[in-house]
């Protein structure tokens, strides 16, 4: 299970969110393969929707877990392992809902670069996925060895995200935490003001 490592820093997004015209905004819920075992086990343990949690590469679908619950690893794996999913057989896609349209500015992935240790590295690439639309978005390796962040521009209104984590230099990839920055879409925005506004008529 989680433990609170690394809010500060969770924090720190928030408010750089709150500085772009954007807002940090949640997924209703997010669909993948469960993580795998290694020296221990790095499974989504947290989930909450369907699938098995303790099963390497079971489906999960339908529910939230440890990659958005505002914990962020500030730890490599080896420390703190139990805040990380990881995958080594799988090339883990990751799709996120919302309940609404956003205008997207960007996604943060919060990943672990141990540099080859135990077969560690960050992610050669994210593969995105939006309005069907494919991109492919090259990630850079971190020279000291220690967890890091990448902030990946969206720039598209859309109520479900995919991203594909691709191996980088060694064989595992470790994900602590993805968060995402937007704002309501002007539709979205008008038709929940159009809710309100029948809600206070009906109430009267």
């Amino acid at each position: 299970m989680k433990t609170c490592v690394g809010v500060g820093l969770f924090v720190s997004l928030c408010l750089s969110g709150a500085a772009s015209g954007g807002a940090l905004v949640f997924p209703s819920s997010y669909n993948m393969l469960n993580g795998e075992t290694g020296t221990f086990t790095y499974w989504d343990d947290s989930y909450n929707g369907s699938g098995n949690t303790t099963q390497s590469g079971s489906p999960l679908s339908g529910g939230l877990g440890d990659l958005t619950d505002g914990v962020v690893a500030t730890e490599n794996w080896n420390v703190t392992p139990g805040l990380y999913v990881g995958w080594n057989d799988i090339t883990p896609t990751i799709t996120f809902n919302f309940e609404q349209a956003y205008d997207f500015e960007s996604f943060t992935l919060f990943v672990d670069d141990s540099n080859g240790f135990g077969g560690v590295s960050t992610p050669g690439s994210v593969d995105v996925r939006v309005n069907g639309v494919l991109s492919n978005v090259p990630l850079t390796d971190g020279a000291s060895g220690a967890p890091l962040s990448f902030i990946i521009p969206l720039n598209a209104a859309t109520d479900t995200v995919e991203i594909t984590l691709n191996d980088g230099t060694a064989q595992w990839v470790f994900l602590s935490e993805v968060s995402f920055l937007a704002v309501p879409t002007p539709g979205a925005a008008g038709m929940l003001a159009l809710g309100g506004l029948l809600g206070v008529r009906r109430r009267r």
